[in-house]
């Protein structure tokens, strides 16, 4: 099976359209509200799911995006309490899905094993400078701790630039995906704007999707209503996130209407 073949097996179509199921703060981050239960998360999980899956999204990606700022390496409390709520809510879940945690690869395979999930959206290669500190990803570790795990069923889909920082690694961003490809076989490459809800520059994204015809190329954030035609034509999905969520604040909860407006704008 070639790499084509199977992303459209993941996510049973060519240009998956992913959205995210943000998860609140959990317990040990510094945003963690105490007054909130793991059951009133799991119930938070299952309205996004439904809205998501009523609006005719492809598929769902869970993270854990309330625990800003955000650790290279979490805490046990931190993947004990995200699979709880991911797990409990999973009977909601009716569509392919995947899992990220911020911006720790091992508890994203870690996870993606225990709940089943498709697969992952991590950094696994570089050095980056961003609001987070220095962070660097060893991919030979990486990728033994998933075979070591009996996790290769785990797609990775992998970023190779900064997604609000800048990377050590000044080659273009196509250079750098050509060395993932050739060493690291991820899924696909996602390619990320500056900031959650900032898009890539389309141009470079279409450059890269050029070069790598016979791989999958996502964007990973800023696709909109007034661009989704725009991503769809250039890019083999993306990841939706800011833009469906209430008053398109990224930790607010999923807004259904949003969430329509989005997927009507693209298969309208």
């Amino acid at each position: 099976m070639n790499w084509m073949d199977n992303h459209r097996k993941i996510f049973k179509t060519d240009k998956p359209i992913i959205g995210c199921v943000h998860l609140a703060a959990l317990p040990g981050t510094p945003h963690y509200d105490s007054t909130s239960t793991l059951r009133e998360q799991v119930a938070r999980a299952k309205r996004e799911i439904r809205a998501l899956q009523d609006a005719g999204f492809d598929a769902i990606v869970f993270a854990n995006e309330g625990d800003r700022p955000y650790l290279s390496k979490v805490g046990p409390e931190v993947i004990a309490c995200y699979t709880r709520i991911v797990s409990q809510a999973l009977d909601a879940v009716e569509i392919p899905y995947g899992c990220g945690v911020l911006v720790d690869p091992y508890a994203a395979i870690s996870i993606a094993k225990a709940i089943d999930a498709q697969f992952i959206r991590a950094y696994i290669s570089g050095v980056y400078a961003d609001m987070c500190g220095l962070t660097q990803y060893h991919p030979g570790d990486i990728m033994r701790f998933r075979r070591n795990i009996h996790a290769e069923n785990v797609n990775i889909y992998c970023y190779c630039d900064a997604h609000g920082g800048t990377s050590l690694d000044t080659r273009s961003q196509s250079d750098m995906a050509d060395t993932a490809f050739s060493v690291l076989d991820p899924a696909g490459v996602l390619v990320p704007g500056q900031h959650a809800g900032l898009a890539p520059d389309f141009s470079e994204v279409e450059q890269i999707k050029n070069r790598f015809q016979d791989r999958p190329i996502m964007i990973a954030s800023g696709v909109t209503p007034n661009n989704i035609k725009e991503a769809l034509r250039i890019s083999d999905g993306m990841v939706v996130g800011t833009f469906v969520k209430k008053d398109g604040i990224l930790w607010n909860e999923v807004d259904p209407e949003r969430a329509k407006r989005f997927i009507d704008a693209a298969k309208g």
